[in-house]
């Protein structure tokens, strides 16, 4: 986050237009039981990038949210490994997260925003914070906990079962190079 808003401040200074990618992960919206620390940083970067749409169109910060991929960082990590989910369908290609950066950078309608990339599936735009958004700023106008509170939950509920559905999609079966 400090590189992002070191970044935000040099274009202010420059007046130049400008893009800033912020590299998240899935570990960011769903709880990993592994990686804890790892996931809460992940999921505050991801909030972090969309308080930044305001900064739009001079400067569009943006962040990408990958599974993980198949880099020596992570092939060697042990902890990684034994995740049911990465035993279970194996490791994303680099070269997926890359092209999913690109389009972060270079797709002058994302400002804020964040892209999923997952296996079996193209980068997706997250959306369900939008809604969140409109649902606090009911919930500050109106005083009615209790809504906020349902429609929060509801809209979590939501967005996890997509995403699960989404990162459970059927991909190739990936044989072991032992």
């Amino acid at each position: 986050m400090e590189a992002t808003r070191i970044a935000v401040r040099y274009f202010k200074a420059s007046g130049r237009k400008g893009v800033v990618l912020n590299t998240a992960s899935v570990g960011g919206l769903i709880p990993l039981s592994i990686m804890e620390s790892y996931g809460t940083t992940k999921a505050a970067l991801i909030f972090f990038t969309a308080t930044c749409k305001s900064l739009a169109p001079q400067i569009r910060v943006n962040a990408v949210a990958p599974y993980f991929a198949d880099t020596p960082l992570v092939a060697n990590n042990r902890l990684v490994q034994s995740y049911p989910l990465v035993r279970q369908i194996g490791l994303m290609q680099p070269e997926k997260v890359i092209k999913a950066m690109v389009k972060a950078i270079a797709d002058e309608s994302l400002a804020g925003d964040t892209l999923m990339v997952a296996m079996g599936a193209k980068p997706e735009r997250l959306t369900f914070y939008d809604s969140i958004s409109l649902h606090v700023t009911s919930y500050i106008v109106s005083g009615t906990a209790n809504r906020y509170a349902t429609a929060v939950s509801s809209y979590f509920a939501r967005a996890l079962d997509s995403f699960l559905g989404y990162v459970r999609r059927p991909v190739p079966y990936r044989q072991s190079h032992d």
